[in-house]
């Protein structure tokens, strides 16, 4: 079943003129000798095949004003390009009906056929939105594309935690392999506990963590291993170190979070 795009009289048209663009809530008027969009009317005026005489201009008017009503909320910008439209179908239509002067009274504006200037602005107004029909046909990167945007949260996974006996385990385990190391007897200031601790704040990274034999120190053997411990407790204390193992008996981890 064809769909009837618009009538001329008695006569169907199921097609559009291939110069002629419709665009999108195009005003459409239906008339006693014309049924469609406004802007086929123009385009059969433009052309010679409808005479605009015959054209009920309150009819117009009227359908108009309805049409106004529904593009309020959709394209105000078109509907005021129709009311140009009507109103100038209306002026034309009112000088052509005005009675003629004598010939000796005619002037430049008189003798000037008022359709004339219609033709005119249809003839730019075409050559605009065939410009327009070009621009929007052009390619244009990201035109049809939209970024995704979902908004979500990441949950950091909990880590594991650390038993003390595993720590106590792990730094006798540490300080027992130190007796395996031969190193040369240097004799060596005593280590202090608050050295100890003012050099693990300064060489711990902030939230990296760092296994445990990393922090300590082959050359200060088992009292370096001890004073480290103790330094390790006391960071503990104070709120400033997590330990944790991925896995039973897996290397113990350090991370420094204040």
């Amino acid at each position: 079943m064809t769909t009837m795009l618009a009538r001329i009289g008695e006569e169907t048209l199921e097609t559009l003129p291939e110069d002629l663009y419709i665009p999108p809530h195009a005003l459409r008027v239906m008339l006693s000798e014309f049924e469609g969009p406004l802007d086929l009317l123009l385009w059969l005026i433009r052309r010679h095949k409808f005479d605009i005489l015959d054209i009920p201009i309150a009819e117009v008017a009227r359908q108009y004003e309805h049409y106004i009503s529904l593009m309020q909320q959709l394209d105000i910008e078109l509907a005021a390009e129709y009311l140009f439209m009507a109103a100038w179908l209306a002026e034309i239509k009112s000088r052509m009906l005005l009675p003629k002067p004598d010939l000796g009274e005619l002037t430049s504006e008189d003798e000037e056929d008022p359709r004339e200037a219609l033709m005119a602005r249809l003839l730019e107004y075409e050559g605009y939105r065939q410009a327009a029909q070009w621009l929007d046909s052009l390619q244009r990167a990201g035109r049809d594309v939209w970024p995704v945007q979902v908004a979500f949260e990441l949950d950091e996974a909990p880590r594991p935690s650390l038993e003390m006996q595993a720590l106590l385990q792990a730094l006798g385990e540490i300080a027992q392999r130190q007796q395996w190391q031969k190193h040369h007897e240097v004799v060596q200031e005593p280590l202090a506990l608050q050295d100890k601790l003012d050099m693990l704040l300064q060489t711990l990274p902030l939230h990296e963590p760092l296994p445990l034999q990393r922090i300590l120190v082959p050359e200060e053997g088992r009292v370096g291993v001890l004073v480290t411990f103790m330094a390790l407790l006391e960071m503990l204390r104070q709120g400033v170190l997590r330990l944790y193992q991925s896995a039973p008996f897996a290397e113990i981890q350090l991370e420094r979070v204040a």
